[in-house]
C-alpha cells in the first residue's frame, strides 16, 4: 500500500537559505548530487515523494540547472539502486557511462546511482522518477548498467506505453487501484525490459569500446604494483562492479588481463639484449610485479620456462646464430 508522501516548494523558504535548503531535500529524499541553477537569483522548484508498494516516486519540477553526480557523492550516501526517469516537461541531457541521451517530454530514460552522471536542463523542466532497487532492477535486466543514459523514445513502440504507464503515476499517491502496487511495478518493470531490449546491438558495441579503452589504460598503467580495479574504474568513471562485468562478459577478468600486459612486457624486455644487464628481480619490478618468485611462477605458466632459463635460450640463439 502507497504511503502518504511530503512536498515540499522553493516557495517555502527565501534568500540564500532557498537553494541550500533544496540541495538538502533532494540529498535526503532523492540523491547526494551537486545543483548548480543557472540563474541562482530566481531560482525557483518543488518535489512530491511517496513511496509506491517497494519503489520511491517522485516528480520533481526546477528552474534550468545543472546537476551532477560525482564520485565522491557515490562513497559518501552509497546508494546503489536505479531511477526510471519520465519526461514531462522541457528538455534535458543527461551524461552517463560515456553515453548522451536526450529526453523530450514522453521520453523515459534509465540512470544508475552507483556511477558518476550529470544532467543539464537549460530551462524550466519537469520530470517523473521512480527509485527501483538494484535487486528488482536486476531481476529484468541482466545488465542495467549498460542500459543506462540510453533515450527510450515515449511516442514509439514499447517506449510509447512505458510512457503511458508512467504519466498514470500523479503528484501524490494513488489510491483505490484495482490491483496491488506490486503488481503494477511490475508492469513498468516489464516495458522497461522490453523498451531497452529492443536496442541491444549499440550497447554491446558500447562494451567494446569500453573494454578497448580500458585495456589500454592497463598497457599505460601495468607498472603501478598497486594498481587495482578501483582505480581503473574511477579513471573511467564507472563503477568498480561494471568493470568487473565487462571483463567478464568478454571472458576474462581485471587480473588475468593485468597479469598478461606485465608478462607481455617482461617478455619484451628479456628479449631484447639492450636489457641482458638487467636482473629478473629489476625487471619484475619495472613490470608491476611485487617480487621475483610471483614472476617466475607466473611467467613458466605463460611461456613454458622460467624468465632466467628463456633469457638463456635466447642468448644461446643468438650465439648460434
Amino acid at each position: 500500500m502507497s504511503e502518504a508522501g511530503h512536498s515540499w516548494s522553493t516557495s517555502q523558504a527565501s534568500g540564500e537559505r532557498t537553494l541550500r535548503q533544496w540541495r538538502e531535500l533532494v540529498a535526503e529524499t532523492f540523491i547526494a548530487c551537486n545543483i548548480t541553477p543557472f540563474a541562482a537569483d530566481d531560482f525557483n522548484a518543488s518535489l512530491t515523494h511517496y513511496a509506491f508498494g517497494p519503489v520511491g516516486v517522485q516528480e520533481v519540477h526546477s528552474a534550468g540547472s545543472h546537476i551532477e553526480r560525482t564520485r565522491e557523492h557515490i562513497r559518501r550516501d552509497r546508494k546503489d539502486g536505479y531511477f526510471v526517469i519520465q519526461q514531462r516537461s522541457g528538455q534535458v541531457v543527461i551524461e552517463q557511462h560515456g553515453r548522451t541521451a536526450i529526453a523530450n517530454p514522453g521520453d523515459c530514460i534509465l540512470l544508475s546511482a552507483k556511477a558518476p552522471y550529470s544532467i543539464q536542463a537549460q530551462d524550466h523542466f519537469i520530470g517523473l522518477s521512480m527509485s527501483v532497487s538494484n535487486q528488482i532492477l536486476q531481476s529484468w535486466l541482466p545488465d542495467p548498467e549498460c542500459m543506462t543514459a540510453r533515450t527510450i523514445d515515449g511516442k514509439a513502440g514499447w517506449g510509447r506505453a512505458l510512457s503511458a504507464t508512467l504519466s498514470n503515476f500523479p503528484e501524490t499517491a494513488p489510491r483505490g487501484l484495482a490491483l496491488p502496487e506490486f503488481v503494477v511495478v511490475e508492469q513498468v518493470m516489464a516495458q522497461l525490459a522490453i523498451a531497452l531490449g529492443t536496442d541491444t546491438s549499440p550497447a554491446t558495441r558500447h562494451q567494446k569500446a569500453l573494454l578497448k579503452r580500458l585495456g589500454e589504460t592497463l598497457s599505460d598503467r601495468h607498472r603501478e604494483p598497486d594498481f587495482d580495479p578501483s582505480q581503473l574504474a574511477e579513471q573511467h568513471g564507472l563503477s568498480k562492479r561494471y568493470v568487473h562485468l565487462l571483463f567478464a562478459r568478454a571472458g576474462t577478468s581485471f587480473g588475468k588481463e593485468l597479469a598478461r600486459v606485465r608478462l607481455e612486457s617482461a617478455r619484451r624486455l628479456l628479449e631484447d639484449h639492450r636489457f641482458d644487464c638487467v636482473d629478473i628481480m629489476e625487471i619484475a619490478l619495472r613490470c608491476g610485479f611485487r617480487d621475483s618468485n610471483g614472476f617466475s611462477k607466473r611467467f613458466r605458466g605463460q611461456y613454458g620456462y622460467p624468465p632466467s632459463t628463456y633469457r638463456q635460450r635466447l642468448e644461446g640463439a643468438r650465439a648460434a646464430g
